[in-house]
């Protein structure tokens, strides 16, 4: 007998102990008449239990854009006189802005200028990470074929700057100072023009972004914790194209949202294939990564688990027998279950 006719039968039961109780003398009068057919007991449904892997996932929202801008503060003191227009593309050598009719120019690398190189031939030569980007940055615009590594701003390098600043339509000093360049990690993408041309060069100019399209997620600070460098996620896009990304980093703190709700950690994430967004439209995206999985595990819908009296869970097989199960891992309406063999026929709810 299934559990829903049980159910049936109980109510049935009910149900004629308080018509007995309030229509006894109905009755009476009906003895003789054509008894009612008997309820159909309604058809078993039954499903198999399975083997496979489950995945517990979590979506988080987001915006696929050029990266968090950063800002560009000039402390040449003059008047600008060029500026770049937003969107584009300026890398290493080129021209970012002109103060004084002078070519302000990008080179690469992760430390700021911060001290005027110059050979004087009376002190002692400069060395140092900043000499090092100099002779780097030279060596691939082609104007430097010496060491890069530990090496100092004698004359060679000295003379390598001198030609650079004379092909870009300067006097050749051989002297750099930090306010001649801006020095960024690669190419980059003009996203806000600040200054305007006949203003005060010194104070913030321009807003910077990457050339690269990236993604970032909005996580709250539990959801944070989860996720580390490296991990995947499903990102789908504007149009609903999906497309596979990696986890680059996570914010260092919680920032406040935008919008009433918890705070959150920003996560920038990198498509596997970055022709895949190549020319998707900017805006809002969802992402879905995994939090818990299990691998080679059996399942049944949580429609066929019974709650026993004496507490657990059991699944019923088409015979009545209940076979006693530990449960797992719940995802989309499926249960993890061990103590009975995949491929077992068992009843679920009707």
């Amino acid at each position: 007998m299934t559990r829903r006719f049980r159910t049936v039968v109980v109510a049935g039961a009910v149900g004629v102990l308080v018509v007995g109780a309030t229509t006894a003398g109905l009755i009476t009068g009906l003895v003789g008449a054509e008894e009612p057919a008997a309820p159909t007991q309604p058809e078993t449904k039954t499903v198999q239990v399975t083997r496979g892997d489950l995945r517990q996932t979590q979506e988080l929202p987001g915006e696929l854009g050029y990266g968090t801008p950063i800002t560009v503060m000039s402390r040449r003191e003059g008047i600008i006189t060029w500026l770049p227009s937003a969107g584009v593309v300026v890398a290493r050598g080129e021209q970012l802005y002109r103060v004084d009719d002078s070519p302000v120019a990008i080179l690469y690398g992760d430390l700021p200028m911060y001290r005027t190189l110059t050979d004087d031939g009376v002190t002692p030569l400069l060395s140092g990470r900043d000499v090092d980007l100099v002779a780097e940055n030279l060596t691939r615009l082609g104007y430097y074929d010496g060491p890069t590594d530990g090496t100092s701003y004698g004359r060679a390098l000295s003379d390598a700057v001198a030609t650079w600043q004379e092909a870009r339509g300067l006097v050749g000093t051989g002297v750099l100072a930090p306010t001649d360049v801006v020095v960024t990690r690669g190419p980059v993408r003009i996203e806000q023009v600040i200054a305007q041309v006949g203003g005060d060069a010194a104070g913030e100019t321009m807003t910077l972004t990457s050339t690269e399209k990236i993604i970032v997620l909005q996580a709250t600070p539990e959801i944070a914790k989860s996720l580390a460098p490296g991990a995947s996620v499903l990102v789908t896009l504007v149009d609903g194209t999906r497309v596979r990304a990696g986890v680059v980093s996570l914010g260092q703190q919680a920032v406040s949202a935008e919008v009433e709700g918890p705070p959150t950690v920003p996560v920038t994430v990198e498509v596997h294939r970055p022709k895949d967004v190549a020319r998707a439209a900017l805006g809002p995206v969802t992402a879905q990564f995994t939090t818990a999985s299990a691998t080679d595990v059996l399942s049944v819908p949580v429609t066929a688990l019974l709650a026993l009296s004496g507490g657990g869970y059991a699944l019923e097989r088409p015979d009545e027998t209940l076979v006693p199960v530990t449960l797992g891992m719940i995802v989309d309406g499926l249960v993890e279950v061990e103590g009975i063999e995949a491929g077992a026929t068992v009843v679920i709810a009707a």
